[in-house]
């Protein structure tokens, strides 16, 4: 049995496509069989070209082709579903084959392109002209775009899976590193579980972008510091730095300001406060960790008894709001020098 292959696709494991060109038939043995199989040799050339296997396609081999026929088939004498079912019998996903035909003085070719899970025809096309060579000519000019179909298909079922497992998982992949970050449904918000730990592209030279104590294991502990200005534009693609109003729904939809710092905290990680324990109850699952900051003078401070969360809101041109998170459970929002380097939790764009 041919095995589907499991391949990598922009960090996500799914099956691979297989494709498989079937050998050119033609009537009346109107081509030679060398005349044919340097047909088909150009339509898996064409495939191979247009569904490269670093996208998770395989484009089956004529020795993988006819050591899983059917004893005795008889390929010339089958068309549309007898493809297709042919394609179910050599585990395949997409089948083709090409027909050579005489019309007046003129050689056709008919190709066409089967999903084999559904039945359906992704696409034909037929060609006409004097010699083999025109046929040629046509199957270099016009099987492209049958394949672009196929690839077309991935690429939107792939980024399906990708999205449907994300959400089964409760993950969040950032594409631009690779990382992977837990997520939490507050309310009707969708936001990160945890700190973000991006490096951005001159984040370690400008000091816009720092560890805290610049020292890497904190930034694996609490996630980056980011100065205000590239805090706002900081969050993957489909998630963006939330604004205050955002923040004030979470702070509504995790019970309201009295409430909302117990129940957004860490279940561990805080320093033990006058007469009671510091952690939360991390009820909603947001996981607020007492991540301290690192001021405009670039003095870290407060690791382990409070937290701080740029805003994308602008209040002057030198500060911007953030939401703090203390050791006492107090939740508030202010205006904040925007030198100062606080932690980022992105929230899902709206659908």
């Amino acid at each position: 049995m041919f095995l589907k292959t499991i391949v990598l696709f922009a960090g996500l494991s799914v099956a691979a496509t297989h494709v498989a060109v079937l050998e050119t038939v033609s009537e009346n043995d109107l081509l030679g069989r060398s005349e044919k199989i340097f047909l088909t040799d150009k339509l898996r050339e064409r495939a191979q070209t247009v569904l490269p296997d670093d996208l998770g396609f395989i484009i089956m081999t004529r020795e993988n082709i006819n050591a899983m026929l059917p004893p005795g088939k008889a390929l010339e004498e089958c068309e549309g579903s007898c493809l297709v079912e042919t394609g179910k019998n050599i585990s395949a996903d997409y089948v083709m084959q090409a027909r050579i035909g005489k019309f007046g003085s003129q050689l056709t070719l008919t190709a066409e392109l089967y999903e084999t899970a559904g039945n359906n025809l992704v696409g034909t096309f037929t060609a006409h002209k004097p010699d083999i060579e025109g046929l040629l000519e046509e199957i270099e000019n016009r099987t492209d775009s049958l394949f672009i179909k196929i690839k077309g298909r991935k690429i939107a079922s792939d980024k399906s899976k990708k999205k449907n497992m994300e959400e089964n998982e409760k993950i969040l992949i950032d594409q631009r590193d690779g990382k992977r970050y837990k997520i939490a449904k507050i309310g009707k918000q969708i936001w990160m579980a945890e700190n973000l730990n991006f490096v951005p592209k001159d984040g370690l030279l400008n000091k816009k972008s720092q560890c805290y104590f610049d020292e890497l294991e904190k930034c694996d502990k609490y996630g980056r510091l980011y100065a205000w200005k590239i805090a706002k534009d900081i969050c993957p693609s489909g998630w963006h730095t939330p604004s205050t109003a955002e923040f004030e729904e979470l702070i509504y939809a995790a019970g309201g300001k009295n409430a909302a710092g117990n129940a957004l905290k860490s279940k561990e990680g805080w320093e033990k406060g006058f007469f009671k324990n510091a952690n939360g109850s991390n009820k909603f699952g947001f996981s607020v960790i007492p991540s301290g900051f690192i001021n405009a003078s670039g003095v870290s401070w407060g690791a382990g008894t409070i937290a701080f969360f740029w805003s994308s809101t602008e209040q002057s041109f030198g500060n911007a709001f953030a939401m703090s998170v203390s050791e006492e459970g107090t939740i508030t929002q202010e205006s904040l020098p925007k030198r100062n380097a606080f932690s980022v939790r992105c929230v899902k764009d709206e659908e």
